[in-house]
């Protein structure tokens, strides 16, 4: 069993030796956007390693991901499997939700001039 955090959420939870990121997050009800359904072909579910081991990219993942992500430390969630170390793990913000947020405050701003 190993620990895996995720960031910026601050979630942890505990996990099993081999099984997938996406999984563990599941379990843990933090939302990592796919749309294949764990065969690597969207590249969705990519995340962060910030601290701890993962297993080594599969060979499915070398020939999706550019070697120089995957030297950063940026996996996909659904290849990648958790190990016997506890691990930390950050899910990228997506872009868009970024733009809907910031169109969300300033409608709020708008609002509260009124």
């Amino acid at each position: 069993m190993a620990k895996i955090t995720f960031l910026p959420a601050g979630k942890s939870i505990k996990a099993r030796l081999g099984q997938s990121i996406t999984s563990v997050a599941k379990a843990a009800r933090v939302v990592i956007p796919q749309r294949c359904g764990g065969h690597a072909s969207c590249l969705m579910c990519r995340v962060v390693v910030e601290s701890g081991q993962l297993s080594e990219p599969s060979t499915l993942e070398k020939r999706k991901m550019p070697e120089a992500d995957l030297g950063k430390g940026i996996r996909l969630a659904c290849q990648a499997k958790v190990m016997g170390t506890d691990c930390s793990v950050r899910i990228p913000e997506s872009k868009w939700k970024s733009v809907v947020q910031a169109a969300l405050e300033r409608q709020r701003l708008e609002e509260e001039e009124w």
